[in-house]
C-alpha cells in the first residue's frame, strides 16, 4: 500500500509496518503517525476470530498542521531528528479525542458541529506530541522535511518517468549528498528505490484489479524491460506478475454455492 498521512490509533491486537528499512510495531493503545505518502507492506501479526485487530484512523491535513504550527512555542519547532513513521504509547488527550470523535457515529446531527473542531484537537495533541516530531518539521518550510516533501510529491507525480537525483535534490534545494543523506534518514530508502517501490505497489493494482498483461503493466508504471519488471516483482511480492494475473481477486471470485 502507499500510505498518505495519516493517524492510527490501535484499540485491539497487533500490526506491523515495513517502511524502507524500518519495522515498526504497535499494539493495543499504540498508535502511529506517517506524516509523508510512504509505500510500505503491512501485516497484522495479532487477532483471532475472537479478538480481531481493531483500530481507528484519521487522514492528516497538512494545512490544518500549518495553520496550528502559529500556535506552538518555536522552542518546539527547533530541528530535531524527524522519521516519516513514528510510533508509541497514546497520550491520554489523544486517546480522549478519538474516542469523542467516534462517538458521533451515530450522532449526524452533531457531525457538522462537533466534527472539525474535534479534528482540529487531535491535529493541535499530535502536533505537540512525542510522535509529532515530523508534523513539527513540516510546518517549517526550510526544514530538511519540509523539502524532503516536495521531493516526494515530484516522485508520486511522475513515477513511471525517468527520475535523477539532481533534479529532485535543486526540487528539494539541497546538495546532492546532503539530498540523498536526509531522504534515506527521513524514509528509510533512497529515492530510486521509493520510485520502484511506487512502481511496483500501482502495477500489482493493475494486474490484480485492472487485469492488464504483464507486460503491459510493465510499460505503464516506467518499465522498459519485462524481464527485470518481473524479477523484481517476484522479489517484492513473493509471487510472480503472472501468477497474481491468473489468480482472481477474492472481491472478483463467485460466491461459494
Amino acid at each position: 500500500m502507499v500510505y498518505q498521512p495519516i493517524f492510527c490509533l490501535v484499540l485491539q491486537g497487533e500490526k506491523q509496518t515495513m517502511l524502507g528499512d524500518r519495522l515498526v510495531r504497535f499494539a493495543r493503545l499504540q498508535s502511529f503517525v506517517v506524516g509523508l505518502d510512504m509505500p510500505a507492506k503491512a501485516q497484522v501479526v495479532k487477532a483471532s476470530p475472537r479478538e480481531p485487530y481493531v483500530a481507528l484512523a484519521v487522514e492528516l491535513d497538512l494545512n490544518l498542521i500549518n495553520e496550528l504550527a502559529t500556535a506552538v512555542s518555536q522552542g518546539a519547532l527547533e530541528d530535531e531528528r524527524a522519521l516519516a513513521v513514528q510510533s508509541g504509547e497514546t497520550e491520554a488527550p489523544l486517546v480522549d479525542a478519538m474516542r469523542r470523535m467516534f462517538d458521533l457515529r451515530d450522532r449526524h446531527e452533531a457531525q457538522p458541529v462537533l466534527f472539525p473542531l474535534i479534528l482540529k484537537e487531535i491535529h493541535y495533541w499530535l502536533l505537540v506530541s512525542e510522535q509529532g516530531s515530523l508534523l513539527r518539521q513540516l510546518a517549517k518550510k526550510d526544514s530538511h522535511a519540509a523539502r524532503i516533501s516536495k521531493a516526494i510529491a515530484v516522485i508520486k507525480g511522475c513515477y513511471s518517468a525517468a527520475l535523477r537525483v539532481d533534479d529532485l535534490a535543486d526540487v528539494a534545494g539541497m546538495s546532492v549528498s546532503g539530498f540523498h543523506a536526509s531522504f534515506r534518514e527521513i524514509t528509510g530508502t533512497s529515492p530510486l528505490q521509493f520510485q520502484k517501490q511506487l512502481r511496483l505497489i500501482e502495477a500489482r493494482r493493475l494486474i490484480k484489479w485492472e487485469r492488464l498483461r504483464v507486460a503491459e503493466a510493465a510499460y505503464h508504471v516506467g518499465y522498459e524491460s519485462p524481464t527485470q519488471f518481473s524479477r523484481e516483482y517476484s522479489r517484492v511480492f513473493g509471487v510472480s506478475p503472472r501468477k497474481d494475473r491468473t489468480e482472481v481477486p477474492h472481491d472478483l471470485a463467485e460466491p461459494a454455492a
